[in-house]
C-alpha cells in the first residue's frame, strides 16, 4: 500500500514553516498542511476509527535529510499533518502554490515515507502537473494515487530526490521495452509459458472499441500512410458472405516487411509527429473487437499485391493466415495500384443494435458510423488539417459530411489562446478555442422551416447537451468530446451550447495518459485550472442566451395570510405595481414544472423540450432544496421564483459546491 500524495500549498499552509513566518508574510496561524477526507480516506481505508494517525517521515533540513515522527489529526471532514514546523532556513522560498509531494507505505504502523516541498517554478513541479495522474487537482486541493496509477511522477521524483523517494517499484521504474520483436532472453533453467493463441486475441479485443471508434481506428493508419480517399464496404449480412467491411484506403501502401510487422503482435512501430497512430496495437485492437478473422491486402505503387491476416480458430503457436483469397474476397479487397485494405470477416454481432425510428439496423449502423466518421475527421473532410491533403471518406459509396464542433456559421468563436505545458522532453503548445454555438432562435431566424435539421445536426442528433465541454484534438484529429473533465462535475442544460476546442501536441501523450483505443484523456490540473477561466466565458455566454426576460408584472396571486391580491392589478400600495386598465399584457414564459429525480448527479436542473415546455428537476444532492421545492413546486408564481433563484446561484457555481459537500458527506 504505497502511495503518492501531491498538493499545490495555500497561503493558510505556509505557516508551518518558521522561514515563512519570519518573511512576515503570514496571514493566519494555521501550523499544519490541509489533506483532504477523500485522500485519507482512500490511503488510510481504517482512519474511520481513529482522530489520529501516526506518521515516520523523512524531509530536508538545513543539514540533509532526517527522519522524524509525524501524525495526521481529523479536523472535521478532513486532516492535518502536524507534529513538526521545520525551522530550516531552505525553506524561504516557500509562496502559494507550492508543490508539496509526499510517499508513504500505509501499510505498516506507524506509516513511513517522505515529503518534500518543490518551488512552484522547478522543473520537477512544472513536469508532475503537467502529467494527467493530476487531473483531481483541478476540484480537490489533493490527490492520491497508487504508484503504478502514476509512474512517471514517481520516476521524476525518485530522479529529482533520490535521497528521499525510494526507486524499487514499480519494476524499478523501467517502464520501456527493450527486448527487439525477434530478440529472446535465454534464462538457464527458465520453463516458456507463451501466451494461448485463442485467449489472447479475445483479450486484446477488450480494448473499449465499438464498431465507430474501431473503424476510426483503422482510418488513422490510412491517414498516416498519406491516403487521401477512403472507400468502405459494408454489406448487409444477408447478401451471401455473413457479416463483413472492407477498409481501403489509396495511401502509400506496404512492403512484405511492413506488412508483417503491421500485423505482429506487439510488433515495433516508428511514429513521427504527425502520426495519428500511437502504440503500433490500433489494426489488431480494433480488427478483432469487431471480427473473429481479418485480412490485410497491401500493394506499394509499381508493385505486387501481398495479404496477411489472423483467423483466431487457427493460430495454433502463432501460424499466420496467408492462404489465398477466395473470389469475392479478391474483389472486396482490391487495393488498386497502390494503397491497403482491412477485411473483416466473421464479424460479431453487435450487442445492441442501434435505435434510429424508422430505419433498419444496418442502415442505422451505416447512418452512425456515417455521423462518428463525419465528426471525428471533419478537420481532415475540410481541409484544415496542417500538412495534409483534404480527405474524402464514402461508405457504400455514400460520402461522408464534415460535422464539426462549430460549423455552422452562426457559432461564436472567442479568442483563439496558446498555453504552454512542461513535459520531459521540453515544452509543448496546448490551443484552446472557446466557441459558442447558435441558440435555437436564432437557427429559426437563419434557417426558417429548415431550422430543425440544422438544430439536429449541431446537436449531434438529440445529444447537444452531452457533448457540451470540451473538444479534444490531437494532431487534428478529434480523440475525445463532450463533458467537462474535473472543471465541473454536471452538465447544466443552460450551458449546452458551450464547446471549448482543445488542440494538444502528441508529445503530451504521456502526460495526458493517452490510452490504447485513444479514447481516454486524463487533462493535468495545472491545465485544466487555466482552461477553466476559459470555458467559463463560453458557459456563461450560452446562459444568457437561455435566460429570457422575465415577466414585468407577475400573474396575480392571493396571500395565505392577507387573503387578497399581493401582485397585479389591485395590488395594495407597496406590494406591487398597478397595472392600467387595458393595457397590454407583457409576455410570460409557460409555467415551469417542478419534479423530483432520484440522482445525486445534480442537485437542479432547468430544461426546455422543442415544444418549449420547462421542467425544473430537482435531485437528491440537498435534502433541504427537496424540502423547498416541495412548498414551492404547486404554485405557478413559487415555482418560477423557484427556478430563477436556482437560475442565479449556478451563475455563481454553488450547486458543484452542494454536490462537493454531499460525495464527501
Amino acid at each position: 500500500m504505497k502511495f503518492l500524495i501531491l498538493r499545490q500549498l495555500q497561503h493558510s499552509e505556509l505557516g508551518m514553516f518558521h522561514a515563512y513566518r519570519r518573511s512576515g508574510r503570514e496571514g493566519s496561524r494555521q501550523r499544519a498542511i490541509n489533506f483532504d477526507g477523500e485522500v485519507i480516506d482512500r490511503v488510510f481505508p481504517v482512519a474511520a476509527d481513529t482522530d489520529r494517525i501516526a506518521l515516520s517521515l523523512r524531509y530536508d533540513t538545513d543539514n540533509g535529510p532526517r527522519t522524524r515522527d509525524h501524525f495526521l489529526k481529523r479536523q472535521g471532514k478532513n486532516w492535518r499533518l502536524e507534529g513538526n514546523c521545520p525551522d530550516d532556513q531552505l525553506y524561504d522560498f516557500v509562496q502559494l502554490d507550492c508543490l508539496f509531494a509526499m510517499q508513504v507505505d500505509a501499510g505498516i504502523q506507524p506509516a513511513s515515507g517522505a515529503w518534500t516541498v518543490f518551488p512552484k517554478d522547478d522543473p520537477t513541479a512544472l513536469a508532475i502537473l503537467a502529467d494527467g495522474a493530476t487531473s483531481g487537482l483541478a476540484r480537490a486541493g489533493m490527490v492520491g494515487l497508487e504508484l503504478d496509477e502514476a509512474p512517471r511522477i514517481y520516476k521524476l521524483l525518485t530522479q529529482a530526490r533520490p535521497d528521499l523517494f525510494s526507486a524499487s517499484s514499480p519494476q524499478d521504474l523501467d517502464m520501456t521495452d527493450t527486448t527487439s520483436p525477434t530478440e529472446t532472453i535465454d534464462k538457464p533453467s527458465g520453463r516458456r509459458l507463451p501466451p494461448g493463441s485463442k485467449r489472447l486475441p479475445t483479450m486484446l479485443s477488450a480494448s473499449g472499441h465499438n464498431l465507430v471508434s474501431a473503424v476510426a481506428d483503422i482510418i488513422d493508419n490510412a491517414i498516416s500512410a498519406d491516403a487521401t480517399e477512403i472507400q468502405i464496404t459494408f454489406d448487409p449480412p444477408n447478401s451471401g458472405n455473413g457479416r463483413w467491411m472492407a477498409i481501403r484506403d489509396n495511401g502509400r501502401g506496404m512492403s512484405p516487411e511492413q506488412l508483417e510487422e503491421a500485423i505482429r503482435v506487439g510488433g515495433e512501430a516508428d511514429y513521427d509527429g504527425r502520426s495519428l497512430g500511437k502504440y503500433g496495437f490500433g489494426l489488431k485492437g480494433a480488427s478483432w473487437s469487431q471480427a473473429r478473422d481479418f485480412k490485410v491486402v497491401t500493394r506499394q505503387k509499381g508493385g505486387d499485391i501481398h495479404h496477411l491476416g489472423w483467423d483466431q480458430d487457427n493460430m495454433a503457436d502463432w501460424q499466420v493466415d496467408e492462404e489465398p483469397l477466395e473470389d469475392w474476397e479478391t474483389e472486396a479487397a482490391d487495393p488498386g495500384e497502390h494503397g491497403t485494405v482491412v477485411l473483416w470477416k466473421n464479424m460479431k454481432a453487435p450487442t445492441m443494435a442501434p435505435s434510429i425510428k424508422g430505419v433498419p439496423p444496418h442502415v442505422a449502423e451505416i447512418q452512425e458510423l456515417n455521423r462518428h466518421l463525419g465528426l471525428v475527421f471533419h478537420r481532415f473532410l475540410d481541409g484544415e488539417a496542417k500538412g495534409r491533403a483534404p480527405l474524402k471518406i464514402w461508405i457504400n459509396d455514400i460520402p461522408v459530411e464534415s460535422n464539426g464542433p462549430a460549423s455552422h456559421p452562426l457559432s461564436e468563436r472567442h479568442d483563439l489562446k496558446t498555453l504552454k505545458v512542461e513535459h520531459e522532453g521540453g515544452t509543448a503548445e496546448v490551443k484552446v478555442q472557446p466557441i459558442v454555438l447558435p441558440a435555437e432562435d436564432e437557427l429559426r431566424k437563419h434557417h426558417g422551416d429548415g431550422w430543425q435539421a440544422a438544430a439536429d445536426r449541431i446537436g449531434y442528433w438529440g445529444r447537444r447537451n452531452d457533448t457540451q465541454g470540451l473538444f479534444l484534438y490531437r494532431n487534428d484529429r478529434l480523440i475525445r468530446w463532450g463533458g467537462w473533465h474535473d472543471l465541473w462535475a454536471t452538465n447544466d442544460e443552460k450551458t449546452k451550447l458551450a464547446r471549448v476546442l482543445v488542440d494538444f501536441d502528441p508529445a503530451l501523450d504521456e502526460a495526458f495518459q493517452i490510452n490504447i483505443s485513444k479514447q481516454t484523456v486524463r487533462l493535468p490540473g495545472y491545465l485544466q485550472s487555466r482552461i477553466k477561466p476559459l470555458a467559463d466565458t463560453v458557459r456563461k455566454a450560452s446562459q444568457a442566451k437561455y435566460r429570457k426576460p422575465r415577466p414585468t408584472s407577475p400573474p396575480p396571486r392571493t396571500s395565505p395570510l392577507l387573503g387578497e391580491a399581493t401582485s397585479g392589478p389591485g395590488a395594495p400600495s407597496g406590494l406591487g405595481e398597478p397595472v392600467t386598465p387595458g393595457a397590454p399584457t407583457p409576455p410570460s414564459q409557460p409555467p415551469i414544472t417542478v419534479r423530483k429525480v432520484t440522482t445525486g448527479k445534480f442537485a437542479w436542473k432547468i430544461t426546455t423540450d422543442l415544444k418549449g415546455d420547462r421542467s425544473l428537476q430537482i435531485g437528491d444532492v440537498s435534502p433541504a432544496l427537496v424540502e423547498l421545492a416541495g412548498v414551492l413546486g404547486s404554485s405557478d408564481v413559487g415555482a418560477e421564483a423557484l427556478a430563477a433563484f436556482l437560475e442565479d446561484l449556478d451563475r455563481l457555481d454553488v450547486q458543484q459546491a452542494l454536490i462537493d459537500d454531499a460525495t464527501e458527506a
